[in-house]
């Protein structure tokens, strides 16, 4: 009996020796304490987040900008939504120049909406990689949520806009 019990407490250390085929993911609180800007070779990038409800999709569009050009090389490797429900994820797809100056760079991700609601309070945050290989976390400073309109609905139905501002003190 006591071998039988020996031998399962082996198997349960050797299970549990196991890596990780990805990193845990973040939690809200992680996420919800990324700066609101980087300063990245004397540019400051900030991000600007357009999320869209289409039905049972969300549709997040994330554009990464600076005021002096051009914008660092920075690759986003993930975006990130913190809801009252917990914490959205979506792998972003191709990256793309949004203005001609070179000051702007934008990807959008996609995925099921989770139950998210109009006039639900969002913080937006991406996972960068910079040409260095170094990894930054970018939250965006006010966020506001887009109802799709619907093709089939009355006309008399409108877009509705629910921006939210959630002020977060750093310590």
């Amino acid at each position: 009996m006591k071998r039988v019990l020996l031998l399962l407490c082996a198997a349960a250390g050797l299970v549990a020796c196991g890596g990780l085929a990805s990193p845990p993911a973040p939690s809200a609180g992680d996420l919800l304490s990324a700066p609101t800007a980087l300063n990245l070779a004397g540019r400051t990038v900030k991000l600007d987040a357009s999320p869209q409800l289409a039905q049972n999709t969300l549709n997040l569009r994330v554009r990464l900008q600076t005021t002096q050009k051009p914008l660092p090389k920075l690759k986003i490797l993930g975006v990130y939504m913190v809801t009252a429900g917990g914490v959205w994820n979506a792998p972003p797809q191709a990256a793309r120049a949004c203005d001609t100056r070179s000051r702007c760079t934008q990807v959008v991700a996609s995925g099921p909406a989770q139950g998210l609601k109009p006039a639900a309070g969002v913080q937006v945050v991406v996972n960068l990689s910079g040409a260095d290989g170094r990894t930054y976390w970018l939250r965006d400073a006010v966020s506001s949520i887009t109802l799709s309109q619907n093709r089939e609905s009355s006309p008399l139905q409108q877009t509705q806009t629910v921006q939210t501002t959630t002020l977060f003190s750093t310590q």
